[in-house]
């Protein structure tokens, strides 16, 4: 999303400044002292699916002063050319680039326990991702949520490391052992909150039922020096399935006129949440305040005697004073529901907030499209299965938002009868209608793949020879080989149309 007229409270992060010239942000007289050629270094992204990761390296060159911008030359520890020959190499933006954590944990931070609702950094797949644990399991195992993607994968302790942040020149929080005068690095440590568990399918669902032209909303982003705020818009019209053009209520276009308006998904746009009544903050509330036309997620640290708060801003390590008329209670909009964060600790005492939209809305299923006895796809909301569609036939109604449905290859436990399952409206959808493809297919083309008796969403990485394809799963980060015999081009059903896809406007790391 575009940061055109926002502006961060967040000092560290002068995104106005970020994009104006090199020789401001980056004077090659004051480079980092950890850039030297040859120095091992963490790289991020900026690039859809890959946000949250630090990828290995090491820097090559430093940067040019004649270039505008300012990038520095890295080669990739664990991404090859694409012809797997040798080691990728790529100029960076400094601001992507922080110096390697070796080890990944002290000796002393070994010992130390890993607690439910801490931020660590999980390694899979060569690549650092940061996420939120929130089970510490019986087999020695940690639960990890990662807000990118929505999934929760399980890593053994020698995966994990502390999550830490590279912020002007120094980690936060500090690699030696704090001090107890360290009072904001010593306040992260110890309240730190759990990252709520949203379910894809149920929130698409919602948000589609939720939100129509006219709708006042609240949207996010997960641009850097943004994450964490909400901004008051409202949706001019949905876009596909899954996305929604919006127009913000005091953001600006660059001719400081018009409103802003931009495109986000379903996961980034909420209703505006209850109003709180009359109450007092107490140190240790996650609240939002509201600063620079948005809200910004902060925790409370102190309530000073003129009646303002002092506010702790995690994603800029800032304090900052706020009157209480500019404050209201964090809440997160999970499933369709708002709920009260949760601290560390405190899974099971969750607790919802009263609102009239904590019903789930229900949508009745279009008996125009799906009658009984008809060939159906279904998608299924269990983990590992997400992006799926198994052919069925639909058994019978079940009230007016579910349905029986019947498998064509699944199979129930006595590995005889054909699987029959009760499922929700929004998880069923007509066969699609069969396309020919007169042409192959090319690099990039969003397809569905047949596998294990399914139809998995991926994307064309690479065209074989002999009718073949690699198609990369995002979902699992697999690539796996298929003919072309295999492949559909991807389509979606929204409201009682057909969508065909076209390509995926994103570049690929492998």
């Amino acid at each position: 999303m575009s940061s055109r007229r926002r502006q961060s409270p967040m000092v560290s992060y002068p995104t106005n400044q970020r994009k104006k010239s090199p020789n401001n942000n980056h004077p090659l007289n004051r480079l980092p002292s950890f850039l030297k050629p040859g120095a091992a270094v963490e790289i991020s992204t900026n690039e859809e699916g890959f946000r949250g990761a630090w990828f290995m390296g090491k820097v090559v060159a430093l940067p040019s002063p004649d270039k505008d911008p300012l990038n520095c030359q890295v080669e990739y520890a664990t991404i090859s050319e694409a012809d797997g020959s040798k080691p990728l190499k790529e100029f960076v933006d400094l601001d992507h680039l922080r110096p390697a954590l070796l080890p990944p944990m002290s000796e002393m931070e070994k010992k130390r326990d890993i607690l439910a609702g801490e931020d660590v950094d999980a390694f899979y797949k060569d690549v650092w991702w940061e996420g939120t644990v929130t089970e510490v399991r019986g087999d020695g195992k940690f639960s990890v949520y990662f807000r990118g993607s929505g999934e929760l994968i399980q890593f053994r302790r020698d995966e994990l490391r502390f999550h830490r942040e590279w912020i002007n020149d120094t980690w936060k929080p500090p690699l030696e052992e704090e001090s107890e005068e360290d009072e904001v690095d010593d306040y992260t440590e110890d309240r730190e909150y759990l990252v709520p568990q949203v379910n894809l399918e149920t929130t698409k669902a919602i948000a589609k039922e939720m939100f129509s032209s006219g709708t006042v909303v609240e949207v996010s982003s997960d641009e850097e020096g943004f994450v964490g705020c909400w901004f008051a818009a409202k949706v001019v019209e949905r876009i596909g399935d899954d996305e929604y053009r919006i127009e913000y209520k005091d953001l600006r276009e660059e001719n400081g006129v018009e409103p802003l308006k931009e495109v986000a998904d379903f996961l980034h746009i909420r209703p505006p949440p209850p109003s709180d009544e009359d109450i007092d903050f107490s140190v240790g509330d996650k609240i939002d305040a509201f600063y620079n036309d948005g809200w910004w997620v902060g925790e409370v640290i102190d309530n000073l005697k003129d009646g303002s708060v002092g506010i702790f801003f995690r994603e800029s390590a800032e304090k900052m004073r706020f009157g209480r008329q500019g404050l209201r209670l964090h809440k997160d909009w999970v499933n369709g529901t708002w709920e009260l964060p949760l601290k560390r600790g405190e899974l099971k005492r969750a607790k919802k907030v009263p609102c009239e939209r904590n019903v789930r809305p229900k949508r009745a299923i279009d008996k125009q499209y799906f009658s009984i006895g008809a060939p159906v796809e279904v998608s299924s909301i269990e983990e590992g299965f997400e992006d799926s569609w198994f052919l069925a036939k639909l058994i019978e109604y079940r009230g007016t938002d579910k349905c029986l449905v019947e498998y064509d290859k699944l199979k129930a436990e006595d590995g005889k009868e054909p699987l029959r399952e009760e499922v929700n409206e929004f998880q069923i959808r007509p066969q699609p209608p069969e396309m020919v493809m007169v042409n192959p297919f090319e690099k990039l083309d969003k397809v569905n793949a047949l596998y294990n008796d399914g139809w998995w969403i991926g994307v064309v990485k690479k065209v074989l020879a002999k009718s073949s394809y690699l198609v990369h799963f995002s979902r699992t980060d697999e690539i796996l080989k298929f003919h072309h015999s295999q492949l559909r081009l991807h389509q979606e059903w929204s409201d009682g149309k057909w969508i065909t896809s076209s390509k995926v406007s994103l570049h690929l790391h492998y």
